[in-house]
Order: structure tokens, then sequence, then C-alpha cells
């Protein structure tokens, strides 16, 4: 599939969370061209306030940052919404044990410097993770909303 045959919701709200401002400009220009709502920050702190405030989709995070790391971000946000994507992207080598920690807690790890279609590959699996996840979401509050009908007519 290419680029241009990939429908994304463009309302979808898209964080972006990293300390190189090139990188950040990258992602604001390219990620615009498929979404309305593309956020980039400097740092994870700034990352947090926007989870406070903004309705966020999916969130793409470098590890290594300043203060707070892109792994600690992850947790923050897991904590906050665990049905927010969180893609983890870095430059730093990791051994195939490291990759598969980071794994085990993101949604994904992507590797500096990627191509346009992996991280298109990633948007594309992190939106039907969000998906998923708020269908979910509907299914139990359907259930909530059936077992107190069912108790209230006892």
């Amino acid at each position: 599939m290419t680029i241009q045959d990939r429908v994304y919701n463009r309302s979808s709200h898209i964080l972006v969370v990293d300390d190189d401002d090139t990188l950040l400009k990258f992602f604001k220009i390219h990620l615009n061209k498929f979404f309305s709502r593309v956020l980039v920050v400097h740092s994870a702190q700034d990352a947090v306030e926007a989870l406070k405030t903004k309705e966020i989709d999916l969130v793409i995070s470098d590890i290594r940052m300043p203060r707070i790391d892109g792994l600690q971000l992850m947790k923050k946000i897991k904590n906050f919404d665990p049905t927010i994507p969180v893609f983890l992207i870095s430059g730093a080598l990791l051994d195939e044990d490291q990759k598969e920690t980071v794994g085990a807690k993101a949604d994904g790890y992507l590797k500096k410097p990627f191509t346009i279609e992996e991280l298109h590959d990633y948007i594309d699996r992190g939106m039907k993770i969000r998906d998923a996840y708020k269908e979910l979401y509907a299914l139990v509050q359907d259930k909530k909303k059936f077992l107190e009908l069912i108790q209230g007519k006892r």
C-alpha cells in the first residue's frame, strides 16, 4: 500500500514528543498532510500537559530525552489512559533483549533513521489499536447499562 492509498481519520489527534527541532518540524509538516490535528512538543513534561487538555489518539515519542525519558513518559501515558497507543523512536542501538523490553511495554518501536513507509505502518497499527480500544470501551459501557437496566427491574 502506498502512502497516498492510506485512509486516516483526519480528525485524529497525533502527539509527537522529541527534543530534536528538525525531527519535530518533519513530523509536523508530513503528518499535517494526513491529520488536521498534529501537536509537536519538546519534552515529556509538555506532553503530560497536553494529555490533560487534549484528546490524544496516538503518541510518538523519542526514548532519549532530558529529565523524563520516553519510557517514563509512556508509563505516565498508560496510567493516564491505557487506550492511547504509544510508539517509541530512538537512534540508539538496542540489543535484542532491550528491544523486547521496550516492545513489551510500548505499542511499537521505530529505529532512527526510519522510512516514511515504516512511519505510516506504525501509524496504521496505532490507529487500529485505538479503534479496537474504543470499540471495547463502548461494549463495556453497553454491558454496564444493560446490567443496570436488568438490576433496576428486579
